[in-house]
C-alpha cells in the first residue's frame, strides 16, 4: 500500500506529501516490534519544540490491549467506556485491519485509533441498511499531544478504510478538528446515535460519493462478536 505520509499538527511537514519516511524508523530500538503493516511511517513534531520525532503506525495486536487501555484512561479519563459510541463497540471486535496503534522510535505506544462496523439505517423507507464504519476512540499519549500523531492515525485509518472498499466513516467528535479530514454533519441529519450525544458533533465522511444518500435511522452495531 502506498499510503501518504501525514502532515503534522502545528509543525511543518518534514517532506512533501506522499513521501514515506522509512529511514526515520530504520532503527526502532526494539527488535520485538512488528513490521509496519500499513507501510506508513513519518516524522512528527515533539510537543512545543518542533523537533522531529519518528513514529510508525502498526496494526494492533492482542499484546497491545493493556497498554492501549492504559493510554485511553490517561488521555480520556476512566469513563471513556460510558460514551454513547461505546454501545456500538461493546462485545464486538474492530473492523478487519482497522485497529491501529502509533509507536515512537523507542517502541512506546504514542496513540491509538479503531474503526468499527456499523449499519447506518434505511434507504428510501424500504427497511434495508448499508454498512459503514464508526471511528473511535482516537487517543494520543498526553505527553505527545499537538505533535501530529492524531492526524497521522486518522489519515492512515481513512486511507486504509478506502483501500479496503468501505463507503463511509462516521464519528462523534470535535468538528473543528475533524473537518481537516473532510468530516462534516452534512450527511448525518437523518441519522442518530443509540445514546446521548451532541448532534453538531455527529460527523461523516463519504469514501464513496453518495454512500450515505437517503440514510436514516439509529446506528446499529454490525461488527463481529468478540
Amino acid at each position: 500500500m502506498n499510503a501518504l505520509a501525514a502532515p503534522s499538527e502545528g509543525f511543518p511537514a518534514t517532506s512533501s506529501p506522499g513521501a514515506l519516511h522509512h529511514a526515520a524508523i530504520a532503527d526502532m530500538g526494539s527488535a520485538a516490534l512488528p513490521a509496519p503493516c500499513l507501510s506508513r511511517a513519518g516524522e512528527v513534531g515533539s510537543r512545543g519544540e518542533g523537533v522531529a520525532l519518528p513514529v510508525s503506525v502498526y496494526c494492533e495486536s492482542p499484546s497491545d490491549a493493556a497498554e492501549r487501555d492504559a493510554l485511553l484512561d490517561r488521555a480520556m479519563g476512566p469513563c471513556w467506556k460510558k460514551k454513547s459510541s461505546h454501545r456500538l463497540r461493546r462485545g464486538r471486535v474492530p473492523a478487519h485491519g482497522l485497529a491501529l496503534v502509533a509507536r515512537d522510535g523507542a517502541g512506546g505506544l504514542a496513540g491509538t485509533v479503531r474503526l468499527w462496523d456499523v449499519a447506518v439505517g434505511e434507504r428510501g423507507g424500504d427497511g434495508r441498511t448499508r454498512p459503514a464504519l464508526l471511528l473511535g476512540p482516537l487517543a494520543v499519549d498526553p505527553a505527545r499531544k499537538s505533535a501530529g500523531i492524531g492526524t497521522m492515525l486518522v489519515r492512515t485509518a481513512i486511507a486504509e478504510a478506502r483501500r479496503r472498499g468501505h463507503g463511509a466513516i462516521l464519528l462523534v467528535g470535535d468538528p473543528s478538528y475533524y473537518q481537516r479530514f473532510g468530516f462534516s454533519a452534512d450527511k448525518t441529519g437523518c441519522l442518530a446515535m443509540p445514546g446521548p450525544y451532541e448532534r453538531h458533533r455527529f460527523l461523516a465522511l463519504e469514501l464513496v460519493a453518495g454512500a450515505l444518500d437517503g440514510a436514516c435511522g439509529v446506528l446499529r452495531a454490525a461488527g463481529r462478536m468478540a
